[in-house]
């Protein structure tokens, strides 16, 4: 963002008689940059323009006039503050951090300063940096509503449910009109006591301002209601239609009801840079994406895992969709899975990932694979993301289809190993079971388990269980065998965090696998086991299939909606558990 170098012209009387009023030389000097070639007309206009795309959340358009003012008037406060407010909802936060710090070079840190650097803060997920700023904020303007909504939403993401709830129910009797002030405690309601009690707190943020975009997404997260939600959310989209978090809740509905153009196009905004706390992922190869209609006869093409690994599996169908179409596929993916993609795709070049974070954004290489192109070992001639190729394939429900065999498949050296160990656990079927994530954030919480809430299905007889859990849970099982007297079986010496090969090769000898939405359940999908899932309701990767799970044809899912909690969801795998017991014992 450093200033433009401009040819010097001159500022004496005769070129103010011959042309329209300019800033004069010395106060560009002063200031450190070149002189600007706009007039003050020219400048008040663009800093006008600018002011009303910032209104209207047109951060290209006022980004363009906010930086010709900002040459003209490099020091002033207020164009500093908005340019790097319009900067930071593009994306491009390294810029807006310079801007911020010519502000800081100029000027005192005033609340106006010190709010972009907070709001800044909350876009690149420093919750903590943020917390430290709403405080002085709030000592410094008190009667400002918005510093302490930026506090509450940092104390949320922090988890401190107790301290957004007091300090709003404090605030809202000096600002009890502020739409934002009760959806900040709406929100750490849910998280706290539960989607339900959060209702009645967002429905309060509604009555103030029906247009709150952020009110909307929030409600439409918290109503178990789909199609319900869904009008919440449509809603919100009219009022922020750019906005990438309701595009992809948008999305996911749209997957869920089998509308997939529709829903890959919304999708895309899983890697917009404006996603807060490095959600999208940053790719570093440089190369050109593939337009899903040039041939490909002769290309190679890489093919970039994204999100988390249960992701990655889930989308790694893309690789068999896409193979064979292209000269030579090259596939990045996490380490752990490099040797197992390698056997699934021999033909291929595998390469692991390495992420790395600046500036707030996280970025991706994949170091041998970049590595063979740039000593000139290896030409690729387009890169896309797992799920960016999908959607060139996968445009209706019917068009996804699933190997026999799967396509993945375990170490046959370990299998072998592992079918004995599995043997030897006793008589019976063999299920595998999780319950909750190892990493359990509160805006993840709803989907899981916990260990005694399973109890109805451990307690089927003549089945032998066995936990799939990625976490130490060994006090947890310990505790529930001691107050149950029931069995879940534990393979001690295997880091199944770790090893993906092993879960692979375990589950490759249990008959069925229990448990949410996690990683470990797909990977029993990918080389084709017996999965069942318990949900909250039906799930988008369902892709609008009326039963069953296309790409998963061994797969099930149990939706808990409409009830308030797992009860009735447990006690109907437990019954469906006892007669494919039976239906085995009698096959």
């Amino acid at each position: 963002m450093a200033a433009t170098k401009r040819k010097a012209r001159n500022t004496g009387p005769q070129a103010k008689s011959a042309g329209p009023e300019v800033f004069p030389k010395s106060k560009a000097q002063k200031a450190g940059f070149a002189e600007t070639n706009l007039s003050i007309k020219e400048v008040k206009a663009a800093l006008k323009n600018g002011q009303q795309h910032a209104a209207k959340q047109e951060w290209p358009e006022a980004v363009t006039e906010l930086l010709k003012a900002w040459e003209a008037l490099p020091e002033d406060l207020h164009i500093l503050t908005i340019l790097a407010h319009a900067l930071t909802q593009l994306g491009v936060r390294e810029q807006a951090i310079y801007v911020l710090e010519r502000a800081l070079h100029y000027h005192k840190p005033t609340p106006d300063v010190c709010s972009v650097i907070q709001q800044l803060a909350l876009d690149m997920g420093f919750d903590e940096i943020a917390e430290k700023l709403g405080h002085q904020l709030v000592s410094m303007d008190p009667k400002t509503v918005k510093h302490y909504i930026n506090l509450c939403t940092a104390l949320n993401r922090q988890e401190k449910y107790d301290e957004t709830i007091e300090m709003a129910q404090q605030m809202l009797p000096m600002f009890p009109n502020s739409s934002d002030m009760w959806n900040v405690l709406a929100t750490a309601v849910k998280f706290r006591d539960g989607k339900e009690a959060s209702i009645v707190f967002y429905e309060e943020a509604l009555r103030l301002n029906p247009k709150n975009h952020k009110v909307l997404s929030n409600i439409a997260d918290a109503i178990a209601d789909q199609e319900i939600a869904h009008q919440y959310l449509e809603r919100a989209l009219e009022v922020d239609p750019n906005n990438p978090e309701i595009q992809i809740g948008h999305a996911f509905y749209l997957f869920r009801t089998g509308q997939l153009e529709e829903a890959w196009k919304n999708y895309a905004s899983r890697l917009s840079s404006r996603r807060v706390q490095a959600q999208q992922i940053t790719y570093t190869h440089r190369l050109p994406e593939w337009d899903g209609k040039t041939s490909l006869k002769d290309k190679v093409v890489l093919a970039a895992c994204e999100q988390g690994i249960g992701d990655e599996v889930m989308f790694g169908l893309a690789l068999r969709e896409i193979e064979p179409h292209c000269k030579q596929l090259v596939i990045g993916v996490d380490r752990r899975m490099v040797d197992i993609y390698q056997r699934a795709f021999p033909d291929a070049v595998v390469g692991a990932y390495r992420d790395g974070m600046l500036q707030g954004y996280r970025y991706r290489a994949f170091p041998e694979i970049e590595g063979k192109i740039k000593r000139g070992e290896l030409s690729v001639d387009y890169a896309m993301p797992f799920a960016s190729i999908l959607q060139h394939f996968w445009h209706k429900t019917a068009d996804i289809s699933f190997p026999k065999k799967g396509y993945l498949r375990a170490d046959p050296a370990k299998s072998d190993e592992w079918r004995k160990r599995v043997d030897a656990l006793g008589p019976g079927l063999k299920v595998g079971v999780t319950w909750q994530s190892g990493s359990v954030k509160a805006a993840r919480q709803f989907g899981y388990l916990k260990l005694d809430d399973l109890e109805p299905i451990l307690s089927v007889p003549g089945i032998q269980f066995v936990n799939m859990q990625y976490s130490d849970v060994s006090k947890q099982v310990e505790e529930f065998t001691a107050r149950t007297g029931l069995k879940l079986h534990r393979f001690e010496d295997v880091n199944l965090k770790a090893d993906i090969d092993a879960n692979l090769s375990i589950m490759e000898h249990l008959d069925l696998v229990i448990g949410p939405a996690m990683s470990t359940q797909v990977f029993a999908a990918a080389i084709n086991r017996p999965v069942w899932w318990l949900t909250l309701y039906k799930p988008w990767w369902s892709f609008g299939a009326e039963e069953g799970i296309p790409w998963a044809p061994n797969g099930r899912y149990f939706s808990r909606f409409p009830d308030k909690d797992w009860r009735r969801n447990v006690e109907d795998v437990a019954s469906a558990l006892k007669e494919w017991a039976a239906s085995h014992e009698k096959a």
